[in-house]
């Protein structure tokens, strides 16, 4: 309440402050402007804002002390945006001064009502009897400040609450975690505990008292009082339910929200906000935790579903390459095509020419001959190059700012994509230096020379998510024609070509085919086209129905469309621009982490589906061993044929159909190949369909089969509904994203993530956690989301199990003294329980617990599926908890009681253990206890675990020196309780030792015997740990167990750690301690291990020769390998030497893993962690196969060898899918070459050499060199 009351003060403090601030408003009756405070403006005053001044209500921009009419915002407080902002005002005021407004008496303003809606505004400017637009671009919101401009005027629009910051106050939607749901049950199930407590107890302490209590004399039963009255035994089991209650009320840990608030802070703003591994040096970002309820939910995540533009990529984009009249331009290599070309082992020439350099700048990096200078002026099409680059420079809404120079001049446009195609248009000789209102000024270098040309910009049909295209209509002063520029998705343009026009249908088609090559390299597309308007029908149709639609209150945006439609057509092609965004840095490595660890990725973009598939192969999304799909509606034939007719209803139908089918034999084909792994790519226009009522859960049971989703072409709407459609299934969703058309994708998911990138910070702003780099994605679940989840689900366990355990307690002893009320314990022993005796633990649990390192963490992306399957929180988990409470309890009650009932007096005055001296001792028992659980659950211990649970402890016996030291009159029961009685006994020493070693005895076997037959994954992982902390190494590598671990720990058959046979050694010094049951049994299988594992294959085949000295190979008459007619290594076939006795016989037919094959391939480059590179021996994917005697295999390849068979024969390796490596390796020089090594039989039996002694040593020399690497 205090702290309430203390932030309610502030609150009054800031808004006394805010609401006092002065402005110039407008006084009509004295025709002068007056100073009044913010709380009096009201709507429709006239203000003037100065420099540097916030705006005190939302305005609509009228006049400002500029030339053009503009001024600069900053709109931080806003949306967090540091860059300014230009806004204008119309052209029928911006011209007036600020005395003019005086006289102002004739205008007015209509507009919708107060929204939320910060970039859209709907209403008209009434002047001088006209009706005017007005634009969202002249609207000044509360909260922005004025910059870089002295003063401007405006008028109030919304004041107070209704202006829009207000309306975005409203909290965002609620999200609470996993954990804290099934918390809430939990409680719910206490309290349901502790009624049935109370009812039974009151119940029987009702009965008891009606039917016993005259027979005890010494309780006085005929001094009658209501609570024990045996007349009336209604009240006296309702007295008895409410004392039970009361003192059972122990059972709920009332404290544990504010624990966990305190725990989640402190991760939050101690470990996540001050991660350096996501700080971005470049943006000066840290990463931000906005909220700290879904820590915990970071560890648990199933589904990442992504933005691409912006999220995967820079959002830095360039001109790049670009086709004009059916003719492409542009050379370079895209990173999209370097990445393919390196995936495919092909050697691309990536050289620049020398003379491309002069032409490069922010936005453009293009460069071709033909198209450069003066060149293009030749060329058989230059009437169409000079239309396209004309639309360049006039077709967008950029600003122009500062001096109209190329060199100098600074272009503020809403998109990255508009800067770089007007930056373009000024490298092709088309600068754009000026605009206003209504016009818009190029300085042309074209054949007929360099001439200003002002164009009237007569309307602007802006683009949208639904339109996907944008137009503007211009007039050419000079020629007075009337000219639509369009660009957009080709889908929409092509849709809108005209049809008599000869040439589009030969454009459509080289366009279309240089599209598919433009998407193939990742780059960005874009249709240009243009259409010359009859004059008569647009100022006497089009331009009335234009007005009306523009000025409409009522669904102007719809209507504002259906015009536009009219408009937007029989256009012709110019051709297509293509433009890179490059991918940001380690986003493939970051991809393959998160994929490894069982996170299933959906990608949601705009692009076409060429681009998107091969940006999804360049960032590792797509993998060549996946069954791909692709579902669109597009070039099917019954559809395009209904569209031809314009049979609208009829072409969904079939488009419905269409997809619905393509889904179920999607279906049928992942059940036919299940183990195989697929990705799905669906198109917006199928996706439309697919997220139909009907389709929906057949699309979310495909795609949640599949390891990728790419959805391409989707809007905002469909992100959010793909979102919710993902979430409905009861998958952990986290949604990422950088622009405001992903604040719907982030607030439907249970965690969002912005990235603050060149969109500005509306998705930051509408996010749970805020990081600059998608990369940061790493380190912020696999890290901090597995660390919190599993303290979290630890704090809260221990939580319940102390009061379970304390609780039980107070209820047994209850029931031994007839449910009469009775507490064995002090009041304070009580009260303090949870509050200071067992408060820190917990606490300390809950910020400092972990299990494995963080490098380790990142090298073992497999430990994340802990989480995804809520190991440490689920059912099981909760009851072995609250089991483990109940038994320790039945032990104390029963040691305590007991060993205190007896008449023998252990105390120096004769007398024999008093009620509160068997309470001090079973009390005790209970704290050392509960701390004696957690030293049997913690990890990895730091200092504040040992002053946790010592502290706790000892603060424990220091309360009972200092309490039982006071007065008689303030100590009562306990005044020297513990100093005169129970610490000079040794019956209380005696018990304090045996019975927390008692109560811990079960759990302690059972963990012992968890890990040695089914250990956890990461308690495989803490072996290596400490194996490598014994030896003093700072890698996994330096180990020696990058593809072994010796261990005996992992000998153990179990259900996540399956057949694990150890190598014969006997003087390694884990080998032997206990047996393995897979050795013990003969039984080997590889199927169903731990995941952690998967890329362990080296001691996870039973290799008999691993680790042996060339002297335990008797009988070997060695062949030299031999090579095939195709250029492929044989293996010779050696003798039939008698197996060693310890070797568990394998059957010939055997496949062995493939990683086994990589063991002995040539180590790889492998991502570890976020930018670190490590050399790693390399193990191939699930696709990848062994060059095939067809196959030109490289001569260098090492010699891949099986151990000895069941005959004595070397056999050849078979290639076998297998899950993808846990490490996230990339594969070596093997990778993607199909075949399988040829089999001896086929070259018949090999005559012995002469030297055949030699041989054999070079043969097991190479063997054996080849399982070391």
């Amino acid at each position: 309440m205090i702290k309430e009351a203390v932030e309610d003060y502030r609150r009054y403090k800031l808004d006394k402050e805010i609401n006092n601030r002065p402005v110039q408003v407008l006084d009509p009756e004295r025709a002068e402007y007056a100073t009044r405070t913010w709380k009096d403006v009201r709507v429709g005053d006239i203000l003037i804002v100065t420099k540097d001044q916030q705006f005190p209500a939302d305005l609509l921009f009228l006049t400002a002390e500029t030339e053009e009419g503009t001024c600069y915002i900053e709109t931080m407080n806003l949306d967090g945006e540091t860059n300014l902002k230009i806004k204008k005002a119309p052209d029928e005021t911006k011209d007036l001064g600020e005395q003019d407004f005086i006289q102002f008496r004739e205008a007015a303003i209509e507009c919708e009502g107060p929204n939320a809606r910060l970039y859209q505004f709907t209403g008209n400017l009434l002047l001088d009897g006209k009706t005017l637009p007005i634009s969202p671009n002249a609207i000044l919101l509360r909260g922005c400040n004025l910059r870089n401009t002295e003063k401007i005027v405006g008028a109030v629009i919304y004041a107070g609450h209704e202006t829009k910051i207000f309306k975005n106050a409203a909290p965002a939607p609620s999200k609470r975690s996993h954990v804290e749901r099934i918390v809430d049950k939990i409680i719910f199930f206490m309290f349901f505990l502790l009624f049935s407590f109370c009812i039974v107890g009151a119940i029987f302490f009702a009965v008891w008292t009606k039917d016993r209590m005259d027979g005890h004399w010494y309780l006085a039963p005929t001094k009658k009082t209501d609570q024990y009255d045996p007349d009336n035994a209604g009240f006296v089991g309702f007295a008895s339910f409410i004392t039970s209650f009361i003192l059972y009320g122990y059972l709920i840990p009332i404290s544990l929200y504010v624990s966990m608030e305190l725990v989640k802070i402190a991760q939050s703003m101690g470990y996540i906000n001050n991660d350096r591994d996501m700080y971005h040096a470049d943006t000066d970002t840290p990463a931000l935790a906005r909220t700290s309820n879904l820590n915990e939910e970071l560890g648990m995540v199933n589904t990442i579903l992504s933005d691409k533009t912006g999220t995967l990529t820079r959002n830095v984009m360039e001109f790049f390459k670009c086709s004009i009249a059916g003719v492409s331009y542009g050379a370079g290599i895209t990173e999209i095509e370097k990445a393919n070309a390196q995936r495919k082992g092909i050697t691309l020439d990536g050289r620049e020419k020398p003379e491309a350099a002069k032409f490069r700048e922010r936005y453009f990096n293009f460069y071709d001959d033909r198209l450069m200078g003066d060149a293009w002026f030749t060329a058989k099409d230059s009437d169409t190059i000079e239309m396209f680059f004309r639309l360049l420079a006039v077709c967008h809404t950029v600003i122009p700012d500062g001096q109209p120079e190329p060199a100098t001049i600074k272009y503020e446009a809403e998109s990255p994509d508009e800067a770089a195609l007007v930056v373009a248009a000024k490298a092709f000789g088309f600068f754009f230096f000026k605009r206003t209102n209504t016009t818009v000024s190029v300085r042309e270098h074209t054949v007929r020379g360099v001439e200003d040309v002002e164009y009237e910009v007569l309307n602007v049909l802006e683009f949208n998510s639904t339109r996907k295209r944008m137009s503007v209509v211009i007039k050419h002063r000079s020629q007075d024609k009337i000219i639509i520029f369009t660009k957009g998705a080709d889908t929409v343009i092509y849709e809108r070509l005209d049809p008599s026009y000869a040439t589009n249908e030969a454009m459509k088609e080289s366009t279309g085919r240089h599209m598919e090559e433009f998407g193939a390299a990742g780059l960005r597309t874009l249709c240009l086209s243009y259409a010359e308007v009859d004059r008569d029908w647009y100022n006497s149709v089009w331009l009335p129905e234009w007005v009306a639609a523009k000025t409409s209150l009522e669904d102007r945006d719809d209507k504002v469309a259906e015009v536009s439609e009219k408009i937007e057509r029989n256009l012709r092609l110019l051709g297509c621009t293509a433009i890179e965004d490059k991918l940001q840095e380690g986003v493939p490595q970051c991809i393959k982490q998160l994929a490894l660890a069982g996170i299933r990725i959906w990608v949601l973009t705009g692009d076409k589906m060429e681009t998107a598939i091969n940006i999804g192969y360049a960032c590792s999304l797509l993998q060549e061993d996946m069954m791909q799909f692709n579902v669109t509606v597009y070039g099917v034939e019954d559809v395009e044929q209904a569209e031809a007719r314009g049979d609208k209803q009829e072409a969904e139908r079939l488009a419905h159909k269409a997809v619905a089918h393509s889904l179920a034999t999607t279906e049928k084909t992942m059940n036919e190949n299940e183990g195989t792994p697929f990705a799905i790519v669906i198109d917006g226009k199928a996706l439309s369909y697919a997220l139909s009522k009907e389709l929906a859960p057949l699309f979310l049971s495909v795609g949640t089969r599949c390891k990728a989703v790419v959805c391409c072409r989707v809007s905002p709407l469909q992100k959010a509904q793909v979102t919710k459609l993902v979430r409905s299934k009861g998958d952990t969703t986290l949604a990422i994203g950088d622009g405001a058309n992903d604040v719907g994708m982030i607030q439907s998911a249970h965690i969002g993530v912005g990235i603050s990138g060149q969109e500005g910070m509306q998705a930051v702003m509408s996010s749970d956690f805020a990081i600059a780099q998608f990369r940061f994605l790493v380190p912020l679940l696999l890290v901090h989301g597995r660390y919190c989840y599993k303290r979290i689900a630890r704090m809260v366990l221990f939580f319940f199990y102390k009061n379970m355990l304390f609780g039980v307690t107070i209820f047994v002893f209850n029931a031994f003294n007839n449910f009469s009320g009775q507490f064995i314990y002090n009041d304070f022993y009580m009260t303090l329980f949870n509050v200071v005796f067992t408060a820190l633990t917990p606490v300390v649990i809950g910020i400092f617990d972990r299990d494995v390192d963080k490098a380790m963490a990142l090298k073992y992306p497999g430990l994340y599926m802990q989480g995804q399957r809520n190991e440490y929180f689920n059912f099981r988990a909760i009851v072995l908890w609250l089991m483990s409470s109940l038994y320790q309890t039945a032990i104390i009650m029963v040691f305590i009681l007991w060993g205190c009932r007896s008449t023998v007096s252990d105390r120096a005055d004769g007398n024999p253990y008093t009620m509160w001296q068997t309470g001090l001792l079973m009390f005790s028992c209970v704290v050392v206890t509960v701390h004696f659980q957690v030293i049997q659950v913690i990890d990895q211990w730091t200092w504040a675990h040992h002053v946790s649970i010592w502290l706790s402890m000892a603060v424990w016996w220091f309360y009972l020196l200092a309490y039982g030291a006071f007065p008689l009159s303030l100590s009562s029961d306990l005044y020297y309780l513990f100093i005169g009685v129970s610490a000079p006994s040794a019956q209380y020493w005696l018990f304090l030792l045996l019975v927390p070693t008692a109560c811990q005895l079960p759990d302690f076997f059972l963990r012992l015997a968890k890990k040695q037959l089914a250990p956890f994954d990461h308690t495989i992982v803490q072996e290596i740990q400490k194996k490598m902390k014994r030896e003093g190494r700072q890698s996994v590598e330096e180990t020696g167990l990058e593809q072994s671990i010796l261990s005996n720990i992992f000998s153990q058959k179990s259900s996540v750690n399956r057949g694990y046979v150890p190598p014969y050694d006997p003087r390694s010094r884990f080998y032997g301690l206990v047996s393995s049951g897979a050795r013990q049994s003969g039984r080997i299988e590889t199927g169903a291990r731990n995941p952690v594992l998967t890329h362990l294959d080296n001691e996870l085949t039973d290799n008999p020769y691993r680790n042996r000295k060339k002297s335990t190979l008797p009988g070997i008459t060695a062949l030299p390998m031999v090579t095939s007619s195709a250029g492929t290594l044989v293996a010779p076939r050696l003798a039939e030497p008698p197996p060693p006795p310890s070797v568990v016989p394998v059957a010939e037919s055997r496949q062995f893993p493939q990683q086994q094959q990589a063991a002995l391939s040539a180590p790889a480059a492998m991502y570890d962690g976020i930018g670190q590179a490590a050399s790693q021996p390399c193990g191939l994917n699930g696709g990848d196969k062994m060059p095939s005697s067809g196959s030109d295999a490289p001569a260098q390849s090492s010699v891949p060898l099986t151990p000895l068979g069941a005959r004595g024969s070397l056999q050849p390796l078979q290639p076998r899918r297998l899950p993808p490596l846990v490490q996230g390796s990339s594969c070596g020089s093997l990778a993607n070459t199909p075949g399988a090594i040829a089999s001896p039989a086929s070259t018949g039996p090999l005559p012995p050499p002469e030297n055949a002694g030699q041989q054999e040593r070079e043969i097991l020399a190479t063997y054996e060199s080849a399982l070391k690497h």
